[in-house]
């Protein structure tokens, strides 16, 4: 069976790539489109009424009155029209010398529609009719048969106002009655009989042509739940199974064991990193927080400021892949710091340096690109640079956290730093994506330079230990303490011990693992098109959900996640709620009807991030276990290197699935992919690293 499974792993990592990964289009403002537009009149009111002369009567319609008439007709409000009718003129004659057959004087009719700082008056003389046309769109936008130079979001910029258009209407009928004044008869009209129709204009717009997969983001494809459904049960039944044999599949072992060792007060006494638990929390979170900034920025204000811009699908996950590669073979960092090292300074300190250095350089240059939106291949290039020297941080910032803390501080501090990446991450997503509105996307780099440089300042004026340089040009100071030996493996101990830890089986699925666990991931592109350009959300809006609220629970579900699998055992965690996440998703994709409601979009959103959260603390922590101590670090960062790799591969599926299959489908399918998860933690035994390990010790 465990072949079996083993070869249904591979199949489902390698098939979705047959044919699918072909070239990524580019989509630039030079692409030439078209436009197909279905125009709809919704009545809103229709009456009659008499005006008196001279008195301006006026009162208000709302949109809400026809809420779901203009979600079928387009959604798209860009006028309102109001036809005036006043058939007769019926002056009535005084007592004189009126015979009856004296002219009738015209009467004027004026009509007023206002909304916002729209406003629009006719007039028109009796009898007669005249319609007041309020429109606010680009009506020669329309007329033209091809438009060049104007990306998705330009075009639909001079079309749909969005919310703006919605809610309540002004209207102000007035009656400028006029008689008949002969020196023998005179006449008396005191109003005029006047009949009103007031319709809303609604437009269905769809853009054709351009490199966009289509005007809806992503294809029409439809693949019913019913042909999802047997996947499921069978999970379902296999997750049965698998409870009912928990001692066999390890699903009862606990992978967060608390150490027995008695655990001894931290110091907070002295200045450098070895001697201060104060000074080592500080760095260590501080340089997390460093992390979650770019990561925050990129994958939240950056994409839905590209999908906001009418960037496609396949481009978003193109800038997302170049983000991420980095970080899927930041293991080849390992290695080099641990055989390069400036000790005078510190073992990891001086790679750190480097590393924020770099960052700082890369993200000030990205600041001359003169149209992001435009160069999205150049902004990719850019933010590749940018996070080798993250990736560089991340290692140099592991590393240096093995050093450093004590064995009873790694469960207590790495939480600290899972939280403090997390909130550079809202800095980055819901801060500073809250605010580019105001500042724009370059204002928003320039934002976070200075708060990068602030964090330089931490490990800058710090030292890992006594005796150690701050600059390469101070004084040494080791004379005073008791010199220290750093022992310096050569690369052919680190490359054997490597091969050892990586020659057990549970090791070896670790890496299957780690290599399925964000295939779900094609998702990520999508959801700011689903949410900013079909369901209408700001991009503030949406920023402020992914880089805020979905991070915080993100956040619980580390927490709930990690004491859960404390209790009832990791493996089981994974398990259960990879499963749960699977429903959820599907039960997301299942509701179309209820995507226009935000409760339900926050709600199911939320839920489905806060219970993968579980899934996502707990493998981090399975993989903890299988680790061989000697090679921590190494071994470690390839675990999550292969994550890394694992979202680059769900990023590469966006482009090819996006083309071919709806919303809903796009949902079934990432469903489908989080259940593979069981499949690849259910054959892993988490004490087989270290059962064989001390036997070899033994021997």
């Amino acid at each position: 069976m465990q072949r079996l499974v083993v070869f249904a792993l591979v199949a489902v990592f390698i098939l979705p790539f047959a044919g699918c990964l072909g070239e990524i289009e580019s989509n630039t403002t030079a692409s030439t489109r078209s436009l197909d537009v279905k125009w709809t009149e919704i009545p809103l009111e229709t009456k009659s009424e008499y005006y008196s002369d001279e008195e301006a009567v006026s009162w208000q319609l709302s949109s809400e009155l026809v809420e779901e008439e203009i979600q079928n007709a387009g959604s798209i409000i860009v006028g309102i029209s109001m036809m005036l009718d006043y058939p007769n003129e019926d002056e009535s004659p005084n007592v004189g010398l009126c015979t009856g057959l004296e002219d009738n004087v015209e009467d004027i009719i004026y009509g007023t529609v206002s909304k916002n700082d729209w406003t629009l008056t006719q007039n028109d003389v009796n009898p007669g009719s005249h319609v007041v046309n309020l429109t606010w769109h680009n009506q020669s936008l329309l007329e033209m048969e091809n438009i060049s130079g104007m990306s998705d979001n330009e075009i639909m910029q001079q079309i749909d106002f969005g919310l703006d258009a919605y809610g309540s209407y002004d209207f102000t009928i007035i009656v400028d009655a006029d008689a008949f004044n002969g020196n023998f008869c005179t006449h008396t009209d005191n109003g005029e009989q006047v009949s009103s129709s007031i319709s809303l204009l609604v437009l269905d717009v769809t853009i054709r042509g351009g490199n966009d997969v289509s005007a809806l983001s992503v294809g029409d494809g439809t693949v019913s739940i019913v042909l999802f459904a047997p996947w499921f049960v069978g999970m379902f039944l296999l997750v049965g199974y698998l409870v009912s044999r928990k001692e066999r599949y390890h699903l009862g072992i606990i992978l967060d064991e608390e150490s027995n060792v008695e655990m001894k007060a931290s110091s907070s006494e002295g200045k450098t990193l070895v001697e201060s638990y104060r000074a080592r929390v500080l760095t260590l979170c501080a340089l997390y927080v460093a992390q979650g900034i770019p990561w925050g920025f990129i994958t939240v204000t950056f994409v839905t400021y590209l999908a906001v811009e009418g960037v496609a699908a396949g481009q978003l996950a193109f800038l997302l892949t170049l983000g991420t590669l980095p970080w899927s073979v930041k293991f080849l960092w390992g290695p080099i710091i641990d055989r390069f090292q400036f000790p005078e300074m510190g073992k990891r300190r001086p790679w750190i340096l480097i590393a924020q250095s770099g960052m700082i350089v890369v993200l000030s240059s990205m600041l001359l690109i003169p149209n992001m939106s435009s160069n999205v291949t150049i902004v990719g290039v850019m933010f590749l640079v940018y996070n080798i020297f993250t990736a560089l941080q991340d290692v140099s910032t592991d590393a240096l956290a093995v050093d450093v803390l004590e064995p009873h501080e790694f469960e207590k501090v790495n939480s600290y730093m899972f939280t403090s990446k997390a909130v550079g991450g809202i800095i980055g997503g819901a801060g500073l994506g809250t605010i580019i509105g105001f500042v724009g996307i370059k204002g928003a780099i320039v934002l976070q330079i200075p708060i990068l440089v602030v964090i330089m300042l931490v490990p800058l004026f710090m030292t890992e230990r006594p005796g150690e340089k701050l600059y390469p040009w101070s004084k040494s100071t080791k004379s005073d303490v008791e010199e220290q030996t750093i022992e310096q493996k050569n690369f052919k101990e680190i490359f054997n011990n490597i091969k050892i830890a990586f020659s057990f089986q549970s090791a070896q699925l670790g890496v299957l693992l780690s290599l399925i666990i964000s295939l779900s991931y094609f998702l990520i592109p999508i959801l700011p098109l689903l949410f900013v350009r079909e369901l209408g959300w700001t991009e503030e809006q949406f920023n402020a959900t992914k880089g805020g609220v979905i991070l915080i629970v993100t956040m619980l579900g580390y927490m709930v996640g990690g004491q859960l699998g404390k209790q009832f055992g990791g493996k089981a965690i994974i398990i259960y709620a990879a499963f749960s996440t699977a429903l959820i998703t599907t039960f997301w994709g299942m509701n179309e009807s209820l995507w226009s409601n935000g409760l339900f979009m926050m709600t199911v959103w939320g839920l489905q991030t806060f219970v993968w959260a579980m899934v996502s603390i707990n493998i981090y922590s399975l993989m903890m276990r299988i680790t061989w101590t000697e090679v921590g670090g190494t071994q470690f960062t390839g675990y999550m290197a292969m994550m890394n790799l694992s979202a680059i591969i769900g990023y590469q599926l966006t482009a090819p699935l996006a083309a071919r299959f709806d919303y809903s489908t796009l949902f079934y399918i990432a469903a489908l992919l989080e259940t593979v998860v069981i499949l690849g933690a259910m054959f892993i035994d988490p004490e087989e690293t270290r059962r064989e390990m001390a036997e070899r010790v033994s021997v």
